[in-house]
């Protein structure tokens, strides 16, 4: 799959899945500019740079709008522009109906949804002129099967695929892909927050026998994001070992 060469701006890449997919991109021969609110991320972009690859980080919150400015303002300093946006920051936080905290709900929008439009607005005007670009959106089974008790994160992750959607029509004539992976149940930190018994039932009713892993869905997210997609727009990939929901 070819990224090498390209500029990728990932967000959410301190830990679990983005930080995998930096890893992954990184070797692919990919340049890739980080962002995370923890300082993991500098730590990752470190490790990245001294492997001898090409690699930047920014500590920020992507519903900042000068943190977004500012991402985007590093990859054209650095890199001299962005050819595919990953959208992989996201929160998630369980909760029943009837028990669901308003305030974690509009956190999960702000993050999921609100943080990806606004950071898509800004990528679109740096993408090259005429050669267009690609976005990634990690989306979530929760949004396109639903999942009981992710009433909320689901519906936060069924916008997304709503936008994904809506933007890869309106940003084809640029020569803009957008797409989404919407992972099942991969093995990270914000899974693991789960009891031990709603994993094991989880677990059991993925067909595949076993949970997901980050790599699993950073390869899915790379093909997209490649040449070898170059004609497949508007379209969400499901990663998840033919889980029942």
């Amino acid at each position: 799959m070819s990224v090498a060469g390209k500029t990728v701006l990932i967000t959410g890449a301190s830990r679990g899945i983005g930080a995998t997919l930096a890893e992954e991109f990184a070797r692919a021969g990919a340049k890739v500019v980080l962002s995370a609110r923890t300082a993991g991320v500098q730590a990752l972009a470190e490790r990245l740079r001294a492997a001898g690859q090409a690699a930047e980080a920014l500590t920020g919150d992507v519903t900042d709008d000068a943190q977004a400015k500012a991402l985007l303002q590093l990859c054209r300093a650095k890199f001299g522009g962005l050819d595919v946006l990953v959208n992989n920051a996201g929160v998630l936080v369980p909760g029943k109906l009837g028990m669901v905290r308003m305030e974690d709900a509009r956190r999960m929008f702000e993050v999921n949804v609100l943080a990806v439009i606004n950071l898509t607005q800004y990528a679109i005007r740096l993408f090259p002129k005429g050669k267009g670009g690609s976005i990634v959106n990690l989306a979530s089974i929760a949004g396109t099967q639903g999942v009981d008790g992710l009433a909320a994160y689901g519906a936060s992750k069924a916008a997304l695929v709503g936008f994904t959607r809506a933007a890869a029509k309106e940003l084809a004539p640029q020569k803009i892909r957008v797409n989404a992976v919407a992972p099942g149940f991969v093995e990270t930190d914000m899974t693991r927050q789960f009891p031990a018994e709603v994993v094991t039932r989880t677990v059991a009713g993925v067909r595949l026998g076993r949970i997901g892993q980050p790599a699993d869905v950073a390869r899915a997210v790379i093909f997209l994001a490649s040449d070898d997609a170059a004609y497949i727009t508007g379209q969400i990939l499901g990663v998840d070992g033919s889980m029942a929901c």
